[in-house]
């Protein structure tokens, strides 16, 4: 194991042990609320679910299990309105959930978009379009967002606090970052999204690194590999040394927003959640059930025949439907349905903790930005938002990311009890980024825990060869061998939709 990997690792493993020996010791009473949402101990009751009894059969034609993104653009891609959506949490959303507080919603997740390129997936883009989210500039030739209010302006986007200095950007100008986008330029036009646009004969860049690449054809520094480091883990849940050069290339040159002055940055106070809202008001109510968690997959008389249980109320029902679309986390196929998870047990998931930091109207925070990047000795913490920048009207959020290495997804859950010393950790250096004690204006903490929540792009996973319509059950999700990016995520959902349809 290299030295930087070493860091990385430690980085996470630091963090949370550091969170568990202060929250015993060393912390302070924190005297303000927090308020934790993990859905650990809710996917663990399905060995309680197995003792109940069927107290209700209900057919539908199509059963839409997961409502992300992805479950949500199948559901709104089905041809027929007999089908069911199934959601393991309270709401809708997955990684792209948002929270209320004070009767506005706030991010709980994936958290911005890009104005669409006119050459991107064009049934993706005519959902948007029936959606009323996007409309298309003939002038630039670009996808633009309906609601302007949501644009965050470019002087307002970015700030970033490395190693104790401010600079006005993560990839600083330079002569190596210049040779690095000549570099790359080739490719410009020629990685799209959805991935599945991506030409075969860039697929020999699936099987090297990032970083074996940049190393190939520049002469990169520390300094330059931490700044593209911080920029995948951000976006991809990995380093330089973990993701495909193919899926850091792509990055890069599928959203030009370093060479396009018309590419502009999409970013409501509720995040991607916005696209979930506008999905389910396109969905008939009825056909939506949160709290409901399944936990059997079973093909029977050409029928699929699942069991789920109703969380809220612990029942135990049975749904008989003639088509399945899968959009939940694959790993967890390998105990509801172990035969299709076999094509999908190479995917690494990594954590995301994020931490919604309410604070009064008592401090201020001047040349705050809407995203605040902290590069430090925790590479765990990608930094915050701040909600001010996004709508001046409503309780000022800042909202902080973690994104700890793909083998701590279990490591989490300790933060479900012990959590008192990562918040304070967050608000420490929050602290630090603004040389000002914010402690004195928070009035409460919300914590959202994800043990699962993107798939790693890692040499290999955007080019395997994989079965996504297996008897009558099609697969959709960034975790079915794309990159995990909304425009991915949505363009799955449909071609999960398309599948079903056409049996």
């Amino acid at each position: 194991m290299d030295r930087r990997q070493f860091l990385y690792l430690s980085g996470g493993l630091i963090t949370i042990a550091a969170c568990e020996k202060s929250t015993k010791k060393v912390t302070p009473k924190l005297n303000f609320p927090i308020h934790i949402d993990s859905n650990r101990t809710t996917g663990h009751l399905v060995k309680s679910a197995i003792q109940l009894p069927v107290t209700a059969k209900v057919t539908t034609e199509t059963l839409v299990v997961g409502g992300g993104i992805s479950g949500l653009a199948a559901a709104c891609s089905l041809q027929s309105n007999d089908f069911i959506v199934c959601e393991l949490n309270s709401q809708l959303g997955g990684t792209s959930s948002a929270i209320s507080i004070d009767n506005v919603l706030y991010s709980q997740g994936a958290h911005y978009e890009h104005t669409y390129l006119h050459n991107y997936g064009q049934e993706g883009l005519q959902l948007l379009e029936r959606l009323d989210i996007i409309q298309f500039n003939t002038h630039t030739n670009l996808w633009d967002f309906v609601d302007q209010q949501h644009l965050v302006a470019p002087h307002q986007e970015e700030s970033c606090y490395v190693h104790g200095e401010m600079k006005s950007s993560v990839l600083l100008n330079s002569e190596l970052r210049k040779n690095f986008f000549d570099l790359i330029h080739s490719f410009n036009g020629k990685l799209l999204l959805p991935s599945t646009l991506i030409p075969s004969d860039l697929y020999y860049l699936d099987h090297t690194t990032f970083y074996e690449y940049l190393n190939k054809y520049l002469p990169v520094d520390s300094t330059f590999i931490n700044a593209i480091d911080y920029q995948m883990m951000d976006d991809y849940g990995g380093t330089t040394k973990q993701i495909s050069a193919l899926a850091g290339i792509h990055y890069y040159m599928c959203r030009p927003y370093y060479t396009n002055k018309n590419i502009s940055l999409f970013s409501p106070t509720e995040g991607n959640y916005y696209f979930i809202d506008k999905m389910k008001n396109h969905i008939p109510s009825g056909n939506i059930q949160c709290n409901h968690l399944v936990f059997g997959l079973k093909k029977e008389n050409k029928k699929w025949h699942v069991d789920i249980v109703d969380i809220k109320n612990m029942l135990r029902k049975k749904v008989i439907a003639n088509t399945l679309i899968y959009s939940g986390q694959k790993h967890a196929l390998q105990y509801t349905n172990p035969t299709s998870f076999e094509q999908f047990n190479d995917i690494s998931y990594t954590p995301w903790v994020i931490i919604n930091v309410v604070l009064n109207d008592t401090i201020e925070l001047p040349n705050s930005k809407w995203q605040n990047d902290f590069i430090s000795k925790d590479t765990t913490f990608l930094g915050f938002t701040d909600s001010k920048i996004q709508s001046k009207e409503h309780p000022r959020v800042l909202t902080a990311y973690y994104c700890f290495p793909d083998m701590h997804h279990y490591s989490i859950q300790n933060l479900e009890t012990s959590y008192d010393g990562i918040v304070q950790q967050t608000l420490q250096k929050i602290s630090t980024y603004y040389k000002k004690d914010i402690t004195i204006a928070v009035k409460e903490v919300y914590i959202k825990l994800l043990g699962h929540a993107m798939p790693i792009p890692k040499p290999g996973y955007l080019t395997k060869s994989r079965n996504l319509l297996m008897d009558g059950m099609a697969f959709a999700g960034a975790d079915t061998g794309r990159l995990p990016l909304l425009f991915d995520a949505l363009d799955s959902g449909i071609q999960a939709s398309r599948m079903v349809s056409n049996l």
